[in-house]
């Protein structure tokens, strides 16, 4: 079945004080698929900007026939401003109610390990039914049975869906990225996305690059969906570290197309990083200094 990615996102305010946007958009991609989008006006923000979180962060809520998988919590512990545990849990008790089975436990995973993804652990802790993925290198490497990282790959069963989970350090040292095998969804995260793309480990990030190409050089792509969106609809501009307001955003989903295009710059960039824009995102050595918004 095709998914539905026909949604506009909310993206921010100029103000948030005045913003009238949930802390969490709910996004249903198919009957066992939900994408939420974290509100750049959801968190408790600095003096200059209250109520604001430039991240604004996308979750993913996958379910099979025995058991659904959480990727990221969001960049926010408070559940008073980000009810994610409570949005979370609504759509597992919707679904199970439609159905006529009891809701399925719930498997919390993080594209890695940085707060603005595990921020909303905490809303969970405790809970009856609902697992979480432990922080850090040597939880995820024990989790899903890596012990030869960044080689080798995992799995996810959630019943009559099987996920991959691929290692993919380089932005950092734990993070992966999920293939959904029944939709052909790659789950990116922080690695690729429409937007700068941090590398903090460059060595490790090109061979990320060649590992994840040469995965979907056998396994099909439908859509590369990430963490984040910071560029603009137009080709090569992006919003700036920390926007607040980004109206005329890029679409969320990349294709099988940028994944290869992505590679293939790392290969050809090669061991020396430095700055190369592409029309849907830009890869951005970190220490170097920022690029400007556009050409």
């Amino acid at each position: 079945m095709a998914g539905n990615l026909n949604v506009t996102w909310i993206h921010g305010s100029m103000n948030c004080a005045g913003n009238a946007d949930p802390p969490i958009q709910v996004h249903q991609f198919d009957p066992d698929t939900f994408i939420l989008r974290q509100s750049k006006c959801s968190d408790p923000g600095t003096a200059a900007q209250p109520g604001s979180s430039f991240e604004a962060p996308f979750l993913y809520l996958l379910f099979g026939i025995s058991k659904a998988l959480l990727l990221d919590t969001g960049a926010t512990a408070s559940a008073a401003r980000f009810p994610v545990a409570a949005a979370v849990n609504k759509i597992r008790n919707d679904r199970a109610a439609r159905l006529g089975r009891p809701v399925v436990p719930l498997l919390i995973a993080h594209s890695h390990s940085h707060g603005d993804h595990a921020a909303g652990d905490a809303q969970f802790q405790g809970q009856p039914g609902v697992s979480i993925v432990p922080l850090g290198l040597a939880g995820v490497k024990q989790f899903f049975q890596l012990p030869q990282w960044p080689n080798g790959t995992g799995t996810i069963d959630l019943g009559g869906r099987m996920l991959d989970v691929i290692p993919a350090p380089g932005h950092e040292p734990s993070h992966i990225a999920i293939y959904d095998r029944r939709e052909r969804l790659l789950l990116s995260g922080d690695t690729l996305y429409p937007g700068l793309l941090v590398v903090n480990d460059w060595r490790a990030y090109r061979r990320t690059a060649a590992r994840l190409a040469a995965f979907a050089a056998t396994n099909p792509i439908s859509h590369v969906l990430g963490a984040h969106i910071e560029m603009t609809t137009r080709a090569g501009l992006w919003f700036g570290l920390g926007t607040l307001f980004q109206p005329g955003e890029h679409r969320l989903e990349l294709t099988q197309a940028h994944l290869t295009e992505w590679n293939a710059a790392l290969q050809a960039i090669g061991t020396q990083p430095r700055v190369d824009r592409r029309t849907d995102f830009i890869i951005y050595p970190a220490g170097l200094p920022l690029p400007p918004l556009g050409q």
